[in-house]
């Protein structure tokens, strides 16, 4: 069984199974539902936003252009509110009909009385008035209501809420034709003056808003922010901070260079910015460069502070600790599959560059057991299984192997999984050292195959029984002052697997889904979940002199998802500029950019 195989195992239940997903709202020019409550008040678009953004953008997207990432990867085609077409055959009582009753065969769940958490009529009546809006431009509205001035109409002779929200607009349409609906001569317009009035009237009878204004350009935005020597406390007083844009394709778009100001100040001033542009900033300060917080702008925040930090170097290990050290055994043909996952952290004030104070000759150093095979790292961004991608930089070192990449202050500021594999038959003693001061123990994860950790340090936990199969896991906290880690494991297993994962027909029928999810479950009962830090941006991959540094001080926690995005664009930019300076070949740069680039797709759609 490979390494890639064996990691898997870390990541089976990451996966989340998709929530109800849906509301595929199909507009149709039928009659309007059957018992459905007309409001009694104007609709409010504004307050139908809010729970837009909570429950339905995740099918038909924040742009209300049916692109919303639980509906694209479930392969359904949602209703598309943006498209003005939808405004002209929407049916206002269908749609409260299937927002109050779903659609499940199109995918739709009901958010009515059968809901877990269930919207009242007024609240699905704002959902209706927040469709047309997406729809709805206000040029529309306007121009609809400029002619109703020019034909000096009388708006309040106008039909009222019921005659609104119980037609389509093509229905309404199709009545002008033969009828004196809104006491004006409209023989001469044409369909479009025709609907402009129609948009008009619509308007009059709830409160418009515009959902896509958040989305439009900034016209004038400002960045600025401070930049501070995170080991002494003091202001930068010299030097350059450098600010560039990414689109979520990843693709720079803008870059500009600044002067520090003598308060180590720095201000950036930038005109029609597109609302998906990702702005990072960072400063060189000796041989390493440090990078800002991500940060964007809209219309509604057109001005963000975006703090520097800087730090001195370090070599003393001693400020290195592993808060975590989780291992995951698996059985192959006379092999150990070993999977271990650490968590370092840096508890100085100060950027840790290696004993030998030149980080291209190694930071943080990891043993291995004598004899390790088909040896490969991980690095992880952010705090999610799923998040860890290769590491190629490593290097071998007398005693093992090494970083080249500076470990930035702060508590979890390395994610490290580490795969290896070793001859194995009815028993071995597995041994490596250990660099660093283990903070909480360790734990080992393996499948209840017959295989069990004969030294007494190790407590086991007992077997755990999954609906396909059963693990035993062990704990050993005795390790506080360890300069190794070493178990004995003893018997012959009697589940192993061949290269592709798959279980050997002579043993039972526990297969690999069945360990990983195990596992992994397992991990999670013993805090697998990497610590909550105040700052998750590990190094760039590839750019041993590229530094991420927290965003604010003291420490402040950020969420997960934020988070993982701001250290995948940082790391990207740091890869970005190795490959610049002549650190990367062409084939090692696209494999490293690509990965890198697949990990922020999928965490910019979650």
């Amino acid at each position: 069984m490979t390494n890639s195989a064996n990691i898997s195992l870390l990541l089976i239940l990451v996966a989340v199974a998709l929530a109800a997903i849906g509301f595929m709202l199909r507009p149709t020019a039928t009659t309007a539902a059957q018992d459905v409550p007309l409001p009694i008040a104007p609709p409010d678009a504004a307050a139908g936003l809010a729970i837009y953004n909570e429950r339905c953008s995740v099918c038909h997207g924040e742009l209300g252009d049916g692109l919303g990432v639980q509906a694209v990867q479930a392969g359904l085609e949602p209703a598309a509110f943006s498209n003005p077409s939808y405004r002209v055959t929407a049916v206002p009582a269908t749609m409260f009909d299937v927002i109050n009753n779903g659609n499940i065969s199109a995918g739709m769940p009901p958010f009515g009385s059968a809901s877990s958490s269930p919207l009242n009529d007024a609240d699905i009546w704002n959902l209706v008035a927040l469709a047309y809006s997406f729809s709805t431009r206000p040029d529309d509205i306007a121009a609809g209501e400029a002619l109703a001035a020019e034909l000096e109409a009388d708006t309040t002779t106008w039909p009222g809420l019921d005659y609104w929200f119980g037609r389509s607009n093509e229905a309404i349409l199709a009545e002008l034709e033969s009828e004196n609906i809104l006491s004006i001569d409209v023989s001469g317009l044409s369909d479009e003056e025709k609907l402009w009035l129609i948009d008009y009237g619509r308007s009059l009878n709830y409160s418009y808003t515009d959902p896509l204004a958040a989305f439009a350009p900034v016209p004038l935005g400002i960045i600025n922010g401070q930049v501070i020597n995170g080991t002494t406390n003091e202001a930068l007083t010299e030097g350059e901070v450098r600010l560039r844009a990414f689109t979520t394709q990843l693709e720079e778009m803008y870059t500009e260079t600044v002067s520090i100001n003598e308060d180590g100040s720095f201000e950036f001033q930038l005109e029609d910015v597109p609302a998906d542009w990702v702005f990072l900033a960072d400063v060189t300060y000796g041989d390493l460069t440090f990078n800002s917080n991500a940060v964007q702008l809209s219309n509604a925040q057109p001005e963000a502070q975006m703090p520097l930090f800087v730090f001195e170097t370090t070599a003393d290990p001693a400020a290195i600790t592993i808060d975590r050290l989780h291992m995951i055994f698996t059985f192959g043909e006379e092999r150990l599959i070993v999977s271990e996952l650490y968590v370092f952290s840096n508890r100085e004030a100060a950027v840790f560059v290696g004993e030998s104070g030149d980080f291209n000759q190694g930071t943080v150093e990891i043993g291995l057991p004598t004899g390790a095979e088909n040896i490969s790292f991980q690095r992880g961004f952010g705090t999610s299984l799923d998040s860890f991608i290769p590491a190629t930089d490593f290097i071998r070192t007398e005693t093992g192997w090494a970083d080249v990449n500076p470990l930035q202050p702060g508590a979890g500021s390395l994610n490290l999984i580490v795969n290896y594999d070793l001859p194995y038959n009815d028993g071995m003693l597995l041994a490596h050292p250990l660099a660093y001061q283990v903070t909480s123990g360790a734990t080992v994860i393996m499948a209840d195959a017959g295989v069990q950790i004969a030294d007494e340090r190790w407590v086991s936990q007992g077997e755990q029984a999954t609906a396909g199969g059963s693990f035993v896991s062990y704990v050993n906290n005795d390790l506080a002052n360890a300069d190794a880690i070493s178990l004995t494991l003893d018997g012959r297993p009697s589940q192993i697997f061949d290269a592709q994962g798959n279980a050997l027909p002579v043993r039972n029928e526990t297969n690999e889904l069945i360990v990983g999810g195990a596992a992994l479950a397992g991990m999670l009962a013993v805090g697998f979940f990497l610590v909550q830090r105040w700052r998750t941006a590990p190094v760039g991959q590839g750019s041993a002199g590229s530094v991420s540094q927290p965003a604010a001080a003291p420490p402040r926690p950020v969420s997960a998802n934020r988070s993982q995005k701001h250290d995948l664009l940082e790391a990207i930019a740091d890869l970005d500029d190795a490959y610049d300076a002549g650190e990367l070949d062409e084939a090692a740069y696209q494999t490293q950019r690509q990965a890198l680039k697949s990990r922020l797709t999928a965490v910019w759609q979650s």
